[in-house]
């Protein structure tokens, strides 16, 4: 897989994980480069929603004001039917 990355940055990589593709896919990678295992994708939304409502001022301005950080932190929420079936509640968007 690593073939895939630019060639400039195949150096830097230390670790691939493939996981499953299964909408919370990003999620489940960070999970289990953490070593809590992928299934605990949950953990991640969780903690990066904790992480936005702790700094909401400055995450307010970094994604352009506060229906967008409204919209972001929304979309960080797992309940129980997406956490026990793998559903989307909602997409997370990265800002590039």
């Amino acid at each position: 897989m690593l073939n895939q990355f630019h060639p400039c940055i195949q150096d830097s990589i230390e670790n691939i994980i493939d996981v499953k593709a299964d909408g919370n896919c990003g999620y489940c990678a960070i999970a289990a480069l953490l070593g809590i295992g992928e299934e605990s994708w949950s953990l991640v939304r969780n903690h990066q929603h904790k992480e936005l409502s702790s700094w909401s001022e400055e995450y307010m301005n970094l994604v352009g004001g506060i229906e967008r950080f409204e919209e972001l932190k929304r979309s960080l929420l797992v309940d129980e039917l997406s956490k026990n079936h793998n559903f989307i509640i909602m997409s997370f968007f990265l800002l590039k």
